[in-house]
């Protein structure tokens, strides 16, 4: 197959963007980008890092302050934890519970280095 001109990776890289601010998740991105234009795992990966890149420099452009994003996000996920346990929806409360860990860094799941983990036996 052709190598692709500058102008069809950057739609490629392009239409990427979209599929991940869509929230479409990397794999279901790579395996898109596989069929529809019959390049390699690598290649696929390439692409989906430069869409990740122009994403960042995107929010980067826009002077967000991260710390009011993250404060914002964290109030939201709360909130939505609060919605779906009022719904006794438990799949939704610790799928809520799992992001606030991950975002926070604060949870069983953290990689502050302070951890002890025990060797299963």
């Amino acid at each position: 197959m052709a190598r692709a001109t500058a102008l069809e990776t950057a739609e490629r890289v392009d239409q990427l963007q979209v599929m991940i601010l869509e929230g479409e998740p990397n794999t279901s991105c790579l395996a898109f980008a596989r069929k529809e234009w019959g390049i390699s795992r690598a290649r696929g990966y390439e692409l989906l890092k430069r869409a990740w890149t122009q994403i960042k420099a995107d929010v980067d452009e826009t002077g967000i302050d991260r710390q009011e994003l993250l404060a914002w996000s964290i109030q939201t996920l709360m909130a939505a934890a609060g919605q779906a346990k009022q719904q006794k929806n438990p799949g939704a409360v610790v799928a809520c519970i799992k992001q606030l860990d991950w975002m926070t860094g604060l949870g069983i799941n953290s990689n502050s280095g302070h951890r002890v983990h025990r060797a299963r036996q």
